[in-house]
């Protein structure tokens, strides 16, 4: 549990003109905590962050008022401040460039550390993409995966309601939590807090200005194992959203649009390398190399349609698809021959039962 005064000495960096989440970020590396940052010895801090911006690590310099009232709000409305050192601080978050110092969170902050993906696209979605979003969303929570969106209208507020319905959500705000953006979706507030959480990086009373929005973009890619776009516009924030996930090396997935609609900006997404996906399995596909649980997690594989050449093809079909599998596993689990394993395997593969991923390990294919 990070102590008040610790949470107190970020607040305090943050307001010191010069020091950035980059810099305290560096400073968390070295140090694992900040609990008595301001007694660190200059010269010290000089070997971490330079002489000029060791100098300016002093309470002289930070403005103790605001972060005083900061913290009496929080406290009013039950906001928790979940800095770097927290256990609940989005574990791939850390590993983006610039990640934020803390985050202000409303609601289930537990969510945070469930695996999560992110959902973003158009705010003028057609109807059939909001339906489309929704239904995804509603599957991949089922699934145990936190639907991660930045509440706008359109397939964000899509993607949190379908998300909901069977499991959790994230809504990530480009504003602080004493405005909620846009007001159509404030009726969905208080759901989102009930079955989910709300963050941000602002302090309370930023307003929704239109240049917090793609530094709020880099949350949303930066704490999700991949970006789903549905419907956008070629010059969109989604697009964005999209590129800051491709930079940090997450996956991207798209959904195809004909061609001649306005918000088309997926298929361009892509031609640039995104994975096409038409259901929540296209994007299991992925994820399972990352997520373990989703392994155990995803029962909907169905092998009813099947026709398998024996019994002992059923079997490994289902043996893989309960989670993948390597050779060695394999052969564990059967007690069968390596030859007869492989033989049977390699069939399997050739009539698209099956993948064998870079990870060395046999994956089942949706049929």
């Amino acid at each position: 549990m990070v102590s008040k005064e610790t949470v107190k000495n970020y607040l305090l960096l943050k307001t010191i003109k010069g020091i950035s989440d980059n810099i305290i970020f560096t400073l968390y590396k070295k140090y694992t905590s900040l609990s008595g940052i301001f007694e660190v010895d200059k010269a010290n801090l000089a070997e971490v962050v330079g002489e000029r911006t060791a100098s300016l690590i002093d309470l002289k310099n930070a403005d103790v008022d605001f972060v005083n009232n900061e913290l009496e709000k929080t406290k009013k409305y039950s906001i928790k401040i979940i800095t770097l050192e927290d256990d609940f601080y989005p574990s791939l978050l850390k590993e983006i460039n610039s990640p934020p110092a803390y985050l202000y969170c409303l609601g289930d902050y537990e969510t945070l550390k469930m695996p999560s993906i992110a959902i973003v696209g158009s705010r003028k979605a057609t109807k059939k993409a909001v339906n489309f979003t929704m239904k995804l969303a509603q599957d991949l929570a089922e699934l145990g995966l936190n639907i991660v969106s930045g509440f706008a209208a359109g397939i964000d507020i899509a993607a949190h309601l379908g998300a909901i319905k069977k499991g959790k959500t994230t809504a990530v705000f480009g504003n602080g939590f004493l405005y909620v953006y846009p007001e159509s979706n404030k009726k969905y507030f208080k759901e989102i807090i009930k079955k989910g959480c709300i963050i941000t990086e602002f302090s309370l009373d930023t307003k929704p200005d239109a240049y917090n929005f793609p530094r709020r973009n880099r949350i949303i890619a930066g704490m999700s194992y991949g970006v789903i776009v549905v419907e956008a516009a070629e010059k969109s924030g989604s697009l964005i959203t999209a590129s800051l996930a491709m930079e940090e090396n997450r996956e991207v997935f798209a959904v195809p649009i004909w061609p001649e609609e306005k918000n088309n900006g997926t298929n361009k997404l892509i031609k640039e390398g995104a994975k096409l996906i038409e259901n929540y399995y296209d994007v299991v596909e992925e994820l399972v190399k990352y997520v373990d649980s989703l392994k155990m997690i995803d029962k909907k594989i169905n092998d009813n349609n099947i026709n398998f050449n024996d019994d002992f093809e059923k079997v490994l079909y289902q043996l893989i698809a309960e989670s993948p599998k390597s050779i060695d596993e394999i052969c564990i689990e059967t007690g069968k021959e390596l030859v007869e394993i492989m033989n049977k395997l390699s069939e399997m593969e050739l009539k698209g039962l099956l993948s064998l991923d870079i990870d060395g390990k046999y994956y089942a294919r949706r049929v």
